[in-house]
């Protein structure tokens, strides 16, 4: 039986991937000529923060050690020019982020490994900005709306009798936000290549909601450790995501 969250979940999805692909058709309908397309691909770092700093966990308040997780990101954009040196520029990107927690006493060590999967649209601003010789330098910055398409975490209880490791589905009992909302800024540097731009892209993507829901498991579903981590506590830290993507993309004019 299909659980009435995960059925919403699909539904906001293809409603925002359409909508998406709409816009794109629009955009470029309407600036056809000097459209141009491009696709990326990179590693991503994700950071599970809690705290006005990038990065940085507010001490005391998670009470774990947090550690980035490399993943990685796929997807695709238009630029669409406004003016000479203004566009704008949309985009669809499949994202694997996530991080890594650990506690340690001096009986017990406990460590959870999240790996957490989106499909985001951006909607971004862009600035190109003049540079001698052949490269060229622009800078984005916009927001970011997603769906959450798979979410996991690897827990692993160490005593100094045994180890003991479970895989927790965070889905299956909405233990994380379907959604998300956030903030990208980032900057390009390209090189011509043939009839297209090979660009090395560095961005920050901050989120603005707390990743984790009140939600349990059901009692019977904890007994292999007995005890939950706490962001899946009915009371979990206000977590959200932190990531930086790397990238390199390819664009070129999509006209003749």
């Amino acid at each position: 039986m299909m659980h009435p969250a995960g059925g919403a979940c699909r539904s906001l999805l293809r409603i925002g991937v359409l909508g998406f692909l709409f816009m794109l058709l629009s955009l470029y309908g309407a600036q056809a000529q000097d459209v141009r397309g491009g696709v990326r691909l990179g590693p991503a770092f994700g950071f599970l923060n809690d705290s006005a700093t990038p990065f940085v966990s507010q001490a005391g308040e998670t009470k774990a050690s947090t550690n980035v997780r490399i993943d990685a990101h796929v997807g695709g954009h238009l630029v669409v020019p406004l003016t000479e040196h203004w566009s704008v520029q949309p985009e669809l990107q499949y994202v694997r982020k996530g991080a890594h927690l650990s506690r340690a006493d001096f009986s017990l060590y406990t460590a959870e490994r999240y790996r957490l999967a989106y499909v985001q649209v951006h909607l971004l601003g862009r600035r190109d900005i003049a540079l001698p010789g052949p490269l060229s330098l622009y800078a984005v910055a916009g927001v970011t709306g997603a769906v959450a398409t798979g979410g996991s975490v690897r827990r692993t209880l160490r005593t100094a009798s045994r180890t003991v490791e479970e895989r927790i589905d965070l889905l299956e009992n909405d233990l994380i936000q379907r959604w998300d909302v956030g903030g990208l800024v980032g900057l390009g540097l390209g090189y011509p290549v043939g009839r297209g731009t090979v660009t090395l892209n560095l961005r920050y993507a901050p989120g603005v909601r707390s990743l984790f829901t009140t939600n349990q498991r059901p009692e019977a579903e904890r007994g292999r450790l007995g005890f939950e981590p706490p962001p899946l506590t009915r009371t979990p830290p206000a977590l959200r995501h932190d990531v930086i993507l790397v990238a390199v993309s390819y664009t070129s004019p999509l006209g003749p």
